[in-house]
């Protein structure tokens, strides 16, 4: 269905615009736009930059638009005081307009661009930023070639794994006059959804030795483990997502070397074999003499890492439940090291606690600061993440449009009620929902954020889930730069629907408190 005869009351004017040829006409302009963009998007992946880190795929975005392509849109670097954000602004007004620019309607876009330690783009945000600026650009022109009044914003938001970069672009006022966001997510499947919240605890552990050390440590995370089955709220998980000694927020470790001493390796092989089934997907390891510490075995255990919100058993979970087994039926003899790393007496962990709905989030992070302080020397937290919404009018919209000839007939985009993992954009939204019933009461702005499957199905492509080290093969695929154009087609087709037809808008921005 087309909203074909939408009707926009503006201070002076009245315009009705049919939008029947908006597919075709968004198609024609794709074909135009999304080349420039692809490349862009391939340098960003090809050449990976961390957390606050953005600086060339910044500089590439703005020389693109005051370079390349000049006049296209007002550009600004460095936008509110982040080094690594930027802002584009385009304003569209008819010459029979008569209202004023703050009478125009306006939609904004959000751009993501930063990559993961050690595992580069292997959340696919080289497709966010292309989806953020193909979407905006598809919708710009279409605005010029309808002559509909309108007013697009995009916001390039770094550091979205570790820290909150829109968090911070939001407590500067990046978001304010602007109610409604859009902005798409690559992942392997299909689905408008709503995402966790998340706090990440970060604890320290000393010891007189390095061996008093990782015993304590291993002690804190057996216990972390085991608040599996007790933890408070909905859908509440509490993870360990880094090595022990090395820092990779958000990112289950694909390696843990760990060490035992005072067993023969057949008596440390024997247990890891009792241990290791088949619901360690994916995880192997070796085994051999250690000359780190006397009568010392490495166990060096790998698997395919993958995202904190996985709840999967990882390389780490498995040298957890191999000191768990030793120590519960040896502990005089037995000692534990981490090979390479003997002489350190201080180890940090951090515990990636998640959970459905904002509100529960602190009575999460209460049971893991329970378990874990005897042992922790301190514990300390990042900035908590909201819990991201699904908000149906606009949802409902792009789901019909995928559904629908123009986008592919994908029948199987739909609503899921599972919250895959955790995003920064849920502190634009801000939402507020009804402790008892979970309904969504109101949010500070209207955000849209589906997530889009990139995974191609045929034999031999690569495919995995965000944060495995496939999946930034993945992201590079051509297959997945084509589901990210259709995707902004869909976006930039539902943007110019807003902006044209004020009822539409109205909806839309129902629970926007303003």
């Amino acid at each position: 269905m087309i909203r074909s005869l939408c009707f926009l009351a503006t201070v002076g004017c009245s315009i009705a615009t049919d939008l029947s040829t908006l597919p075709d006409l968004l198609r024609t302009i794709s074909d135009d736009v999304f080349p420039g963009l692809k490349t862009m998007s391939q340098w960003i992946h090809a050449n990976p930059e961390t957390s606050t880190q953005e600086f060339h795929a910044h500089d590439l975005v703005i020389d693109y638009y005051t370079t390349t392509n000049p006049g296209l849109w007002a550009a600004t670097p460095h936008a509110y005081g982040l080094p690594t954000a930027f802002e584009l602004d385009f304003i569209h007004k008819p010459t029979s307009f008569t209202g004023s620019d703050d009478d125009i309607p306006i939609i904004g876009f959000m751009a993501e661009y930063d990559a993961l330690l050690g595992i580069g783009h292997a959340c696919g945000h080289n497709h966010i930023v292309l989806n953020g600026l193909a979407a905006a650009s598809m919708a710009r022109q279409a605005l010029i070639d309808l002559d509909i009044p309108g007013h697009i914003r995009v916001l390039g938001t770094p550091d979205e794994e570790n820290t909150g970069g829109k968090g911070r672009l939001r407590d500067r006022g990046a978001f304010d006059g602007v109610d409604v966001w859009m902005m798409a997510h690559p992942t392997s499947a299909d689905a408008v959804q709503p995402m966790q919240g998340r706090v990440d605890a970060q604890a320290n552990f000393v010891g007189d030795t390095h061996a008093d050390a990782v015993r304590i440590a291993y002690e804190a995370l057996v216990l972390v483990t085991d608040l599996a089955s007790s933890l408070p709220g909905t859908a509440s998980t509490t993870t360990p997502v880094e090595d022990i000694g090395m820092f990779a927020i958000n990112v289950v470790a694909q390696e843990i070397v760990f060490g035992v001493a005072g067993l023969s390796l057949q008596e440390v092989n024997s247990t890891v074999q009792g241990l290791l089934d088949d619901t360690y997907v994916g995880v192997n390891y070796t085994i051999a003499e250690s000359n780190d510490v006397e009568n010392g075995v490495a166990l060096t255990i790998e698997g395919p890492g993958g995202h904190a919100s996985e709840g999967n058993k990882s390389p780490l979970r498995l040298s957890i439940e191999t000191f768990r087994t030793l120590t519960s039926s040896r502990t005089d003899d037995v000692s534990f090291f981490l090979p390479g790393n003997t002489t350190i007496t201080e180890l940090d962990i951090t515990v990636s606690c998640r959970t459905r709905y904002t509100m529960d989030l602190d009575a999460v992070l209460d049971a893991v600061k329970s378990a874990i302080s005897s042992k922790a020397s301190s514990i300390s937290t990042d900035r908590p993440y909201p819990a991201l919404e699904v908000m149906t009018p606009v949802s409902d919209r792009f789901l019909a449009l995928m559904h629908d000839a123009d986008h592919g007939s994908q029948a199987d985009w739909n609503y899921s009620t599972i919250a895959p993992a955790a995003t920064d954009a849920g502190f634009v939204q801000d939402a507020r929902i009804d402790a008892d019933t979970k309904q969504l009461l109101s949010v500070g702005k209207v955000v849209f954020h589906p997530n889009f499957g990139i995974c191609e199905g045929t034999p031999g492509a690569p495919c995995g889930f965000n944060h495995e080290p496939v999946f930034a093969q993945t992201a590079a695929t051509e297959y997945s730069y084509g589901r990210t154009e259709t995707v902004a087609r869909a976006l930039a087709q539902v943007a110019v629907e807003v902006l044209q037809d004020r009822g539409f808008m109205r909806e839309v921005t129902r629970l926007a408190r303003g």
